[in-house]
């Protein structure tokens, strides 16, 4: 009996230990940027394929591939100016596997849109990680129209008011507001035709059912270069390199116009930093290839980077600037 009672001590004190450690607490591990990705990811783009945003995306999809170790695939999802594709992804699991195209007018424009109604909030339901690049964007119209200058399309607006018409990627979209300053500043009248996304108003300037649009080099070059549309001029300084000779607005009768645009990365709210910091550090070290920044300039990008925290501060003040051009132009979004 006594040699039982021995064992039996012996026992508890070896259980003990063992009984306390089990009644800790697990203490989650913090998620590294080491451990991810574990898993292929998707980089969701609002617009449709050929446009600007899809040639950045693609692009950006593929550096970050070979960088991160895991396949990155381009999911488009468009509609309401890609609005569709940020809620998918503010609605997605905070893992770093969904991540979005972002752009000015989904996080800077669209929150101080009348009209439009939002079913995410871009600062709490979005965590932004790094600004691309910024676009070449300029205004073009069909060859068959007479207009070679900014002179030229005022002068004859002035002369027929709502004559000219005007495309644009949606109701709301950058494209829409550039025009709405530009006749604002001009003082003239113009029809605004939307449509969903850069590359059908692109065909309708193209087949002549549209005079001219606001939009950006990357989708619209190829089309300059095979004579389709005309460039005009530059919406901001500099002008690219790419199409030498061709002004700004700015210098051509509007000094004070200038409009501008962005791509970034942008992840569902809540991704641990970590993983935002590392998408930041891949995209700076794509950007700080030549051969990639050589690559981009020559599409009509200028690649931009930078930290988490300039981009936030340019979302800001995008937002106070377009917001005293929408409601000066008394414009409304769908």
């Amino acid at each position: 009996m006594r040699h039982l009672q021995r064992l039996a001590i012996i026992a508890l004190a070896f259980c003990a230990p063992l009984a306390l450690a089990a009644a800790q607490p697990v203490t989650a591990q913090p998620v590294t940027a080491q451990a991810w990705p574990s898993q292929p990811i998707l980089l969701v783009n609002g617009f449709p394929p050929g446009g600007g945003a899809d040639i950045l995306a693609r692009l950006t999809a593929t550096h970050l591939a070979t960088a991160l170790g895991q396949p990155v695939s381009v999911d488009n999802r468009t509609g309401a100016n890609g609005l569709i594709a940020a809620a998918a992804v503010a609605q997605a699991k905070p893992d770093g596997n969904t991540l979005l195209l972002v752009t000015m007018s989904m996080v800077a424009t669209a929150p101080v849109m009348p009209g439009v109604t939002l079913n995410f909030d871009p600062d709490r339901d979005l965590t932004q990680a790094v600004i691309i690049a910024g676009l070449d964007n300029l205004l073009y119209v069909n060859p068959r129209l007479p207009f070679r200058t900014v002179g030229e399309i005022i002068d004859h607006a002035r002369a027929h008011p709502d004559q000219l018409s005007y495309g644009s990627s949606g109701v709301g979209s950058s494209y829409q507001l550039w025009a709405a300053q530009f006749a604002a500043m001009a003082g003239i009248k113009m029809i605004h035709i939307p449509f969903r996304g850069g590359p059908p108003a692109i065909s309708e300037i193209i087949a002549g059912r549209v005079d001219m649009m606001f939009g950006n080099l990357a989708e619209i070059l190829p089309h300059i270069r095979a004579g389709t549309v005309r460039a005009i001029a530059f919406t901001s300084a500099p002008p690219s390199p790419v199409l030498p000779g061709v002004p700004t607005i700015a210098e051509s009768g509007l000094p004070e116009f200038r409009a501008d645009n962005w791509f970034g990365i942008a992840a569902p709210g809540g991704t641990p930093r970590p993983i935002v910091e590392r998408l930041n550090t891949e995209v700076g070290r794509m950007l700080a290839d030549p051969a990639v920044r050589e690559r981009l300039i020559s599409l009509g990008y200028q690649p931009r980077g930078g930290s988490i925290p300039e981009m936030e501060r340019t979302i800001q003040a995008d937002r106070t600037r377009w917001r005293a051009v929408i409601q000066a132009n008394n414009i409304r979004g769908e």
